[in-house]
């Protein structure tokens, strides 16, 4: 994947501070899942935000209301219990829109993942975007870079309609989806986003002919583009879709979505690798079964699926 090479370089960054994984992260694979890391790079975010803020209107008052319009993870490298992560974040762009962070995540000097995040202000109902003041703004600047195209400004076409998703399933909600301005967590959504490709990666893998509860968790997740549309409260129960966009040597890309009722909550195009546990580590060639289960599951227009 091409981005900048300064991503790499811990020094490019201009805050740093340490967060810590927990052992109850650390999933199947042996390393820290991926709704964890998500989560370290949250954590960064909100201490650069309150660091910027000086800590009353973002928190603890909430009257500032900051939550992700969209934004892209990429997973580098496996983070591993219990080393030490150092959360490294740089305020790429600032305007009444949004403001642009980046974030490195880094670990023994390397760097396991990085976000992109474009964080906008929204309304007491967490539904209506809306724009950042000038006092609050005062003297932010940020670091000239610009933000190019790394994370998209909307999300993909026709991804409010359920019909173009040839898989769903459902999630029930909990009492710990709620985050602390009584919306739905950013970890609750990358929760129901895990589910929604574990649901399609299953049924892939059953109609290949393998063992669907074991081996979904070969393909692996390298990036998350994450679009927002809402942060409303949880709902009793979400509709989860999910469809494949594109196959390759060793790759897939999914799109899933979580629904709120009928209307769409937030949207993602997920980077898979597939890995061979019998096989050298590293990408491993997608077996004709499964590359022809996967493109079955293909996203549609109309009748037609794409591309």
């Amino acid at each position: 994947m091409k981005h900048e090479a300064w991503r790499h370089d811990p020094s490019a960054y201009g805050s740093t501070q340490p967060v810590a994984a927990r052992f109850a992260d650390v999933d199947t694979r042996r390393h820290v899942n991926n709704i964890a890391v998500y989560g370290l790079h949250h954590e960064a975010r909100q201490r650069w935000l309150m660091a910027a803020d000086g800590g009353a209107a973002v928190w603890p008052d909430g009257r500032l209301l900051l939550k992700p319009l969209s934004s892209r993870t990429e997973f580098w490298q496996e983070c591993h219990y219990p080393a030490v992560v150092v959360a490294r974040l740089r305020l790429l762009q600032a305007s009444p829109d949004c403001l642009t962070l980046a974030g490195g995540l880094f670990q023994g000097g390397a760097c396991v993942g990085m976000q992109q995040t474009r964080l906008g202000a929204w309304a007491p109902d967490l539904s209506t975007s809306a724009r950042l003041t000038a006092a609050w703004l005062g003297d932010l600047a940020g670091s000239g870079e610009p933000a190019g195209d790394t994370v998209a400004s909307h999300r993909p076409a026709g991804t409010e309609q359920r019909r173009l998703y040839p898989v769903a399933a459902t999630l029930a909600s909990r009492y710990g989806d709620f985050d602390a301005d009584g919306g739905t967590s950013e970890a609750a959504v990358m929760r129901g986003i895990e589910q929604a490709r574990a649901a399609l990666l299953k049924a892939a893998f059953a109609a290949a002919g393998g063992q669907p509860e074991r081996d979904w968790v070969s393909l692996v997740v390298v990036r998350i583009d994450l679009h927002f549309v809402h942060h409303r409260a949880p709902p009793p129960q979400w509709a989860l879709a999910s469809a494949v966009t594109r196959t390759g040597r060793s790759s897939a890309v999914l799109r899933v979505a979580m629904f709120d009722g009928q209307a769409l909550q937030a949207t993602a195009d997920c980077v898979m690798v597939y890995t061979d546990p019998a096989g050298p580590p590293g990408a491993a060639a997608l077996s004709p079964a499964l590359r022809a289960a996967l493109q079955s599951f293909y996203w549609f227009s109309g009748d037609t699926p794409c591309p």
